[in-house]
This record gives C-alpha cells, sequence and structure tokens, in this order.
C-alpha cells in the first residue's frame, strides 16, 4: 500500500461526505486506503460514513473504526496511524476536504524522490463556518524547506495538509498532550526536512467554538510533554528554541488563565527566546529582548481584550 488516509471524525454529520468525496476525487496513480475513526459520534456520521462505504464505486477503500468510548483527539488520531498500512501517511480531519484533485500526487512523488525529507505538507484556505471573517491562507511557510529550526515557527502547515512517512512514528508518542500536530511535525524533523508545497491543497474549517480556542492554560501546559520525546529522537533540537516555542503557546492560546500563570509564561518565554538568540553583538542582543518583550506586551494586550484573564 503506499499512502494510508487517516481520517478522525467526531459530530461531522454535515461534512464527512464532502471530506470523503474529495479523496475519491484524487487523481492518483498508485494505490490508497482510507482509515476512517470515528471517536463516538452521537449524531449521524456513522450511518452516514456506512452508507458511503457500501453505495460509493470506491467505499471498498474504507476500513472503518468506531471508539466506544471515544479516546479523545490525540488518542484517536494515534490509533488510526496504528491501523494505517501505508508507506506514507496522509492526514485529512473530518471537517476539512482536499481541494486540488492531484494532492497526493504532488506530495508523494516529491517524497518518492527526496529521501532528505520526512515530510511534505501545503497551504490551506481557512474557512470560518460560523462567523462573519473572510477566507484567507494558512501557512506562513508556503513554498519552504523546513528544517529543525524552522519548526518552532508559527503556522508550518494545517494537520489536513500534512503527508509524512510513517516509518518516523514511536510508540511513545505522548498522549497527555494536546498538541498532536505540532509535536507531530517536530517529529518529522528528527528524521528529515519538510517541503510546504506553495498551493492550498486543503480548507481548514474554524468554529466559533473549537477545542482551539477555548483551552485553558492548565491544558496546553500539558504540551510541555513534547520536549523530552522530541530531544530523545532528535538531540539536536535546541531544549532553548523547543522551550520558547512552547511558552509562547502557553501565552497565545490559552483562552483561560490567570494573571500569574501568565507572567510566569512570559518570563519562560522571555528568557528561552533571549538565550536561543544570544549573541556577543550587543545590536543582535537588543534586538532579541526588544522584540521578546514586544512579544509579551502583545499578547498580554490582546488577552486583556479577549477577557482572557481570571
Amino acid at each position: 500500500m503506499d499512502v494510508s488516509i487517516c481520517i478522525t471524525t467526531y459530530k461531522h454529520e454535515k461534512y464527512i461526505t464532502q471530506c470523503l468525496e474529495s479523496i475519491f476525487a484524487q487523481e492518483f496513480s498508485g494505490t490508497y486506503e482510507i482509515i476512517v475513526c470515528n471517536d463516538n459520534s452521537p449524531d449521524r456520521t456513522e450511518d452516514i460514513i456506512l452508507e458511503i462505504i457500501n453505495s460509493h464505486p470506491k467505499g471498498n477503500t474504507v476500513k472503518y473504526f468506531k471508539n466506544v468510548p471515544n479516546l479523545g483527539y490525540v488518542k484517536n488520531t494515534l490509533f488510526s496511524f496504528s491501523k494505517a498500512s501505508g508507506k506514507y501517511i496522509a492526514i485529512l480531519d473530518g471537517d476539512d476536504y482536499w481541494i486540488d484533485s492531484s494532492k497526493l500526487q504532488q506530495q508523494f512523488d516529491f517524497l518518492e524522490t527526496h529521501s532528505d525529507f520526512a515530510g511534505a505538507g501545503a497551504d490551506s484556505l481557512v474557512i470560518y463556518e460560523d462567523l462573519e471573517i473572510q477566507s484567507h491562507g494558512f501557512s506562513n511557510h508556503a513554498g519552504n524547506e523546513l528544517d529543525q529550526d524552522d519548526l518552532t515557527d508559527l503556522k508550518i502547515c494545517q494537520t489536513s495538509t500534512f503527508f509524512f512517512r510513517k516509518n518516523i512514528l514511536k510508540e511513545d508518542f505522548p498522549t497527555g498532550i494536546i498538541s498532536a500536530d505540532r509535536c507531530l511535525y517536530l517529529l518529522t524533523g528528527c528524521f528529515g526536512k519538510i517541503k510546504i508545497l506553495p498551493g492550498q491543497m486543503s480548507t481548514y474549517r474554524q468554529f466559533s467554538a473549537s477545542i482551539s480556542k477555548n483551552v485553558t492554560s492548565e491544558i496546553m501546559q500539558k504540551d510541555f510533554a513534547i520536549i523530552p520525546f522530541i530531544k530523545k529522537y532528535g538531540p539536536d533540537y535546541s531544549i532553548l528554541k523547543l522551550k520558547a516555542y512552547f511558552y509562547y503557546t502557553l501565552m497565545s492560546y490559552s483562552n483561560v488563565i490567570t494573571k500569574v500563570s501568565f507572567y510566569r509564561a512570559a518570563a519562560g518565554y522571555f528568557i528561552a527566546n533571549v538565550l536561543s538568540k544570544f549573541s556577543f553583538s550587543p545590536i543582535k542582543l537588543y534586538l532579541a529582548v526588544k522584540w521578546s518583550r514586544h512579544t509579551i506586551k502583545q499578547k498580554y494586550k490582546i488577552k486583556e481584550q479577549n477577557k482572557s484573564f481570571i
């Protein structure tokens, strides 16, 4: 099997048909299987999937699993990977869909011919499902080749565009975290570079009530467990850059946080970020300090505006 397309789904009855149809529309010369892992959806998601399996001409490519009770997003994602038999894994969230019929072929061809790369992503089109916000691109790195030094940057790519070599996966991938995507990108970087293809190849649906918009600082702190895992397989990663990265995410993405927790995260970010950029050049050191302080003030202001402090 060339590619396993892993889909996690929960309460996606409105979207799962479009998700699967976008796979069936792929113009791919190789072989693929679709692994659908339903995390015990209480709606009609299962009925719709089973109907597609039984009636669609390509329904036999779908392997369906249902978790009872549900596992949660990270464990369900890893469960879907464990069922994959392909040389490569492509990820597609159950509420997203691919918008480029050559996506699989482009990413497959790229990794087949570039042995020093372990993964490939692409840009995606962000769609705001229940908010009046204009759609836009997601990735800050479209068209770029990324190595370990780049993978602590923001907006590498959205998960539904990611395609990687299955053999990079490790059995001790942490399950108590919230950011499986960040961990996966960093893990991929332990074994090769990542290419972000320039085109928009997937949608990324955003909802006002999504988990990523309502996470607390206590939950975000769980992601620090990613650091020792990544250092185990990627000893060349800078521990300071990893710490700065996760302190930044704690400052930025926690929707509910105390001021004390924010100040602690800000201090951790400031120290790690400045030290990671330390230079004996007074100008470079000054710029690192200035930019770190600017970032902290900016995030503090956003927290106040969003009334995130408790």
